[in-house]
């Protein structure tokens, strides 16, 4: 059967080990995931990447290393035995070492995880970056996406859709449940679940806060301050000028295990950003029963479905997602029934084993592809 290697980008560490912990080869391909060195970070993709990988396991020989083109030139890079090779779409931005994979790995699949792509996202202007990301699809196999919309945006890229697989996030058990009881207190929670970046819109956001300052509530914000701190700083700064920095909670990170009484203490989930292949903190919120409010970008409204789970307003418009916010934190009945209906869809969203399942079928399918085309 066909093996599935797993490699990250960067050097060996406590998380790295934990991701190449022996696997059960015997009913299963070997994949190679090659992960940025980043990939201990509390971040969506990151944690995608180590679920997934997680949930292969049991059944596919899976390995993974962490990989820094700068410092590992691909020909350095075993791939010795790989019949699938798993790109994280932040190596996209390096295409000549993605050349030199092909090279150096004739007989492998290449397959991008697409977690994000400048060329993907229409409210960025790179050209550079999306001509770097564009060059290194063009030497892949097959993609794996988060989200329906980055699938249709990787085909009108030029990959044919036969290669291209939307594998939605799963979700993790401690989400799921019974609910906690959301009294009603004088000052609603909204709650934000992100790392502190341009794309998530915060600095923006602020100036939606002024337009609801006439209304009690408070901002928790929860997410890595460190990863751009001149970003965060501006966000404090603009939160000083406008008059609202006593409102807001700043928690930094959260450890996982404790993240869910976060959002059990909060009233609303707020996420502003600007662009979102998917959103795991969404899906996440909504299993705990909180109403979503945020722009309608990328992938995020999948998570919605046909649900009323909240409000989404269009892109960059502020007054819109003002007006949204207003309504629901003046009304608790409202967003009582808006939580109902984002936990009610929640119960749709798969296990991470049964993602990985997913996963682990279309792997086998673009490498059984790729294997007949040659």
């Amino acid at each position: 059967m066909p093996t599935l290697v797993v490699c990250p980008a960067g050097n060996g560490d406590a998380s790295t080990a934990r991701f190449a912990m022996p696997a059960d080869r015997s009913s299963g391909p070997t994949v190679l995931f090659l992960v940025p060195d980043i990939h201990a970070l509390q971040t969506g993709g990151n944690v995608y990447n180590r679920r997934m990988i997680e949930g292969l396991r049991p059944h596919t020989d899976v390995r993974v290393r962490p990989w820094t083109p700068d410092e590992t030139p691909a020909g350095a890079l075993d791939c010795a035995g790989a019949d699938v090779i798993v790109i994280d779409s932040l190596l996209a931005q390096h295409p000549e070492a993605v050349r030199a994979l092909r090279a150096a790995c004739p007989g492998g699949t290449l397959v991008l995880l697409t977690h994000y792509l400048t060329c993907v996202d229409p409210y960025t202007a790179a050209p550079s970056a999306a001509a770097d990301e564009q060059a290194a699809l063009a030497e892949m196999d097959g993609a794996i996406t988060t989200s329906q919309y980055v699938r249709q945006a990787l085909v009108d890229e030029g990959l044919s859709a036969e290669r291209v697989a939307a594998v939605r996030p799963g979700l993790q058990a401690r989400y799921r449940g019974a609910l906690s009881l959301r009294l009603g207190r004088r000052a609603p929670r909204l709650l934000t679940v992100a790392n502190l970046l341009p794309t998530k819109g915060l600095r923006a956001f602020v100036d939606v806060l002024s337009r609801l300052r006439g209304l009690p509530w408070t901002w928790h914000l929860v997410g890595n301050r460190s990863l751009d701190a001149e970003y965060a700083t501006e966000v404090r700064r603009r939160l000083r000028a406008a008059g609202l920095a006593g409102r807001v909670v700043w928690t930094g990170v959260v450890a996982p295990e404790v993240l869910r009484s976060w959002y059990d203490r909060a009233d609303l989930f707020v996420l502003p950003s600007r662009f979102e292949t998917c959103s795991l903190s969404t899906r996440e919120a909504m299993a705990r029963g909180l109403p979503v409010v945020g722009y309608r970008v990328g992938g995020l409204p999948e998570n919605f479905g046909e649900s009323r789970a909240g409000a989404l307003a269009p892109p960059g418009n502020d007054r819109a997602l003002a007006a949204a916010l207003r309504t629901l934190l003046a009304d608790p009945l409202a967003r009582r029934r808006r939580g109902r209906a984002a936990w009610r869809r929640s119960q749709s969203f798969p296990t991470w084993g049964r993602a990985a399942q997913r996963l682990r079928k279309t792997l086998r399918a673009l490498h059984a592809r790729t294997v007949q085309a040659s």
